[in-house]
């Protein structure tokens, strides 16, 4: 009763195709033409599944059943056809009921003659079985009705085309997507007379399904993988070619509908723009963040910095496609770096001590105000260092004051090493210097203090001098306390605690904490 034969590879392969194809347009429902092309790809398996069943069995009662039923498929596929055609054309996601209606009387009533071909053979007529080299298949003759639909069929298969074809030149489609909405149904189409002429040397064996095969790739590569099904083509008229700005229409899914010409100039190595992905034309290209935005965004290509103003074109659609314009900035790009740059740079030299490069007094009280508002509401610790650098006057005196700058510049470079991120170093004038450690208890701020005087002490202040003086710092700690509540207590703290290490003996630490001053 089970027949495996190489004839039955050909329905298939057809059915397998078909059926993948109709799973691939499902993302592709809410475009024009979507489920049009989604009814196309049902109705050919359907058409190609009953016919790889009849040629899996030898069973006479099931082979001339599925015949009839693939009737469904063979009267519904020019009609899902025309469908996709004219919604493709209109840009519209359904057909009208009236003329759907309109187009399915005669495949509606070829179904319904098909299955009940028993009773009138207006369809099928004269059918016999035939056993051919281990094949066992049906071979029939066929009724009036037949005819009728047959030549329905094929003049609504070759008006679909004429439409479908039309309006993709027209939409200036790339002309291997024409081509393919072109051969496909003429393969299929092509194969079919094949089967019905005198010279069929198969007459037991439907050779359509042999052309849906390549018709179904063709449009899968074609049609699927070329973009078309998401793709809402945009008249000509309304890209503006004079524009000095590229111009790109996209897809949603980011293939290149269209290009005026300042676009073509823009891209010259790039070959034809038109359905390729944006993503070829321009590295790393955002789609899904592009073809969304609703503010302008910024690319750079051929060296350029681009605008890109994006317009949907059919706000009542997610899926819908946008118009780009890319705006060159370049030039006005680098007029606000350097502004930008000018600014940054006298802000820095407002807030900056000349001569060491660390915050001078001024931006150093800021940032006190500012960490103790902080540390009043969260009442986390907050301690301050000053230092003054022992007997600095002595090596002015001795060795000028150029050589004392660089000291200081070196106690600064050291200050930038041992301090952490967050604190903040500034110059207070002369030889004194500040350290705010913010989130720094008094053990914390102590230990940081005795790095800084050691480090002090132990650097080579003037490596290439046989006369080495000793350079030390004296250091003064304090730390905030619930009774704090004045930045400039804090630091007068310090100030005190690092007199009080001069007055000890230099070169030493000194802690007080706030309360001590009260």
């Amino acid at each position: 009763m089970f027949q495996l034969t190489v004839w039955a590879i050909a329905p298939i392969c057809a059915a397998a195709i078909s059926m993948a194809a109709f799973i691939r347009t499902g993302s592709g429902r809410n475009a024009p033409g979507g489920p049009a092309l989604r009814s196309l790809f049902l109705a050919l398996f359907i058409w190609s599944a009953t016919q790889a069943f009849s040629m899996l069995f030898t069973s006479e009662a099931l082979i001339l059943l599925s015949s009839q039923l693939a009737y469904i498929g063979i009267a519904f596929t020019p009609v899902a056809w025309f469908v996709f055609a004219v919604t493709y054309a209109r840009r519209q996601i359904n057909i009208s009921a009236l003329l759907l209606a309109s187009v399915s009387v005669i495949p509606a009533i070829t179904v319904i003659l098909a299955l009940t071909n028993h009773h009138h053979n207006l369809v099928l007529n004269n059918w016999s079985f035939v056993n051919i080299d281990g094949f066992f298949g049906m071979v029939n003759d066929h009724g009036l009705w037949f005819y009728v639909h047959g030549l329905y069929s094929y003049s609504l298969i070759l008006v679909s085309t004429t439409i479908l074809a039309f309006s993709m030149l027209q939409y200036k489609q790339h002309y291997s997507t024409v081509l393919a909405a072109v051969f496909a149904p003429i393969l299929a189409t092509g194969s079919s007379l094949l089967y019905l002429s005198p010279s069929n040397p198969y007459p037991w064996l439907d050779l359509t399904t042999v052309g849906f095969v390549g018709g179904v790739l063709i449009l899968e590569l074609g049609i699927l993988r070329g973009g078309m099904l998401h793709a809402k083509p945009i008249a000509r008229d309304r890209v503006v070619e004079q524009l000095t700005d590229p111009v790109l229409v996209l897809s949603y899914t980011g293939t290149i509908l269209d290009a005026n010409q300042s676009a073509l100039e823009a891209w010259p190595d790039q070959g034809p723009l038109l359905n390729q992905n944006i993503s070829k034309v321009i590295q790393n290209f955002p789609v899904d963040r592009i073809v969304h935005a609703h503010e302008p965004s910024e690319t750079t290509f051929n060296g350029r910095m681009y605008e890109m103003v994006v317009t949907p074109l059919d706000s009542n659609n997610d899926q819908t496609d946008c118009a780009i314009v890319f705006r060159d900035i370049t030039e006005r790009n680098e007029k606000e770096n350097q502004l930008q740059k000018m600014q940054s740079m006298l802000e820095q030299q407002a807030h900056t001590d000349a001569l060491t490069n660390l915050y001078n007094r001024r931006f150093f009280m800021q940032r006190m105000v500012e960490e103790f508002a902080n540390t009043s509401r969260t009442r986390g610790p907050l301690s301050v260092l000053v230092l003054d650098l022992d007997h600095f006057k002595d090596i002015n005196d001795q060795y000028g004051h150029e050589d004392g700058d660089q000291v200081l510049v070196q106690v600064a470079q050291i200050i930038a090493e041992i301090k952490r991120a967050p604190d903040v170093g500034c110059r207070l004038g002369g030889e004194e210097f500040a350290l705010m450690l913010p989130q720094t208890n008094k053990l914390g701020a102590v230990r940081l203090a005795y790095r800084l005087r050691e480090a002090i002490a132990e650097h080579d202040f003037f490596p290439h001098s046989s006369d080495r003086p000793t350079i030390s710092a004296s250091i003064g700690v304090a730390s905030v306390t619930r009774r704090t509540n004045e930045p400039k207590a804090l630091l007068r703290v310090a100030d005190k605690a690092m007199y009080r290490a001069k007055e000890s003996g230099r070169n030493r630490v000194c802690f007080d904490a706030l309360a001590s001053a009260q």
